[in-house]
C-alpha cells in the first residue's frame, strides 16, 4: 500500500493491484510474485522512478552522515569518540544559536541522557530534516579550514605520487593505481581496502582524484597522522639528498 500511495494510487486500485499479484492469495507476497508485478508493462515505468528516487535518497543520506562523522570528529577535541556538552556548544555558537536554542538541541540530541553524545546520536541530530540546513553550511567551514591547513602537504604528497608513478595521459589527477601505491605504502596492503578509500574520495565518480579531493583525504581524521608521516620521511629524504648534491659541489 505505502508503494501504491508513492505511485500515486488510491486505497482501491491499490486493493485491485494487490489481489491481481498475491496469486496464490497468501495474503502477502513473495519474492517473484513481487518481480512479476514490478516488471508488468503498465507498472515498470512508475517502480522504475521510485527506484531511483531511493537510490538518490540513500546516496544523499550518505553524503549526510560523511558529513556529520567529519563534524564529530572536529569537535571531539578529547578524541574519546564521545562530545561533551562543552563540545557541543561549540558548533551551537558556529551555528549562532542562543543559549537556550543550544539546550533544546542538546535535549533533543542526547536520547539517552547519559550527559554526552556518541557518534550514532550526533549523526542522527545533525543529519534530520530540520538541522541539515545549517549543518551542511557548518561542515563546509570545516572543511575549508582543514583544506588551508593540509594543502601545502597534501600538494606535495600529490607531486611526489605524480613524480614516482606518471601518469602522461592526466597530469593534473591521481589514478587509482598511484592512489593504491600510496596506501601501499601507508600499510593498506589488501587492494579491496585500497578500492574502498578511493571509491569514497572520488566524490565526483570521475574515476581519478583532483588535488581538492585527495587534499579532503589527506585531512581525514584516521588519515592525517599516516600522511604526515610519510610527508616527513620524504621531506628528511629530501633534505639529505640536497645535503650530499651540496657536499659534492663543494
Amino acid at each position: 500500500a505505502k508503494l501504491c500511495k508513492t505511485a500515486g494510487c488510491d486505497v482501491i486500485k491499490a486493493k485491485t493491484l494487490w489481489s491481481q499479484t498475491d496469486t496464490d492469495n497468501s495474503g502477502s507476497l513473495d519474492r517473484e510474485e513481487f518481480f512479476r508485478f514490478c516488471a508488468r508493462k503498465d507498472i515498470y515505468p512508475t517502480v522504475a522512478k521510485i527506484a531511483v528516487a531511493c537510490k538518490e535518497r540513500r546516496v544523499a543520506l550518505k553524503k549526510r552522515n560523511m558529513a556529520a562523522d567529519e563534524l564529530f570528529d572536529f569537535l571531539d577535541k578529547n578524541n574519546d569518540n564521545m562530545l561533551s556538552w562543552e563540545e557541543f556548544k561549540v558548533l551551537c555558537k558556529g551555528a549562532g544559536c542562543s543559549s537556550q536554542q543550544a539546550l533544546s538541541g542538546w535535549s533533543v540530541a542526547d536520547e539517552d541522557d547519559s550527559g554526552n553524545l556518541d557518534r550514532d546520536e550526533f549523526r542522527k541530530f545533525a543529519t534530520s530534516d530540520t538541522c541539515w540546513p545549517v549543518m551542511a553550511k557548518l561542515h563546509s567551514q570545516v572543511q575549508h579550514m582543514k583544506l588551508v591547513d593540509v594543502t601545502p602537504m597534501s600538494n606535495a604528497m600529490f607531486k611526489e605520487l605524480q613524480k614516482q608513478y606518471p601518469d602522461i595521459e592526466n597530469p593534473e589527477e591521481l589514478s587509482f593505481d598511484q592512489f593504491a601505491a600510496l596506501c601501499k605504502v601507508a600499510g593498506a596492503t589488501s587492494a579491496a581496502k585500497a578500492y574502498g578509500l578511493f571509491k569514497s574520495t572520488d566524490t565526483d565518480h570521475s574515476g581519478s582524484l583532483s588535488r581538492k579531493e585527495f587534499a579532503f583525504f589527506c585531512a581525514r581524521r584516521d588519515v592525517y597522522p599516516v600522511i604526515k608521516k610519510i610527508y616527513d620521511h620524504i621531506k628528511a629524504k629530501k633534505r639529505k639528498s640536497e645535503g650530499k648534491k651540496a657536499e659534492g659541489n663543494q
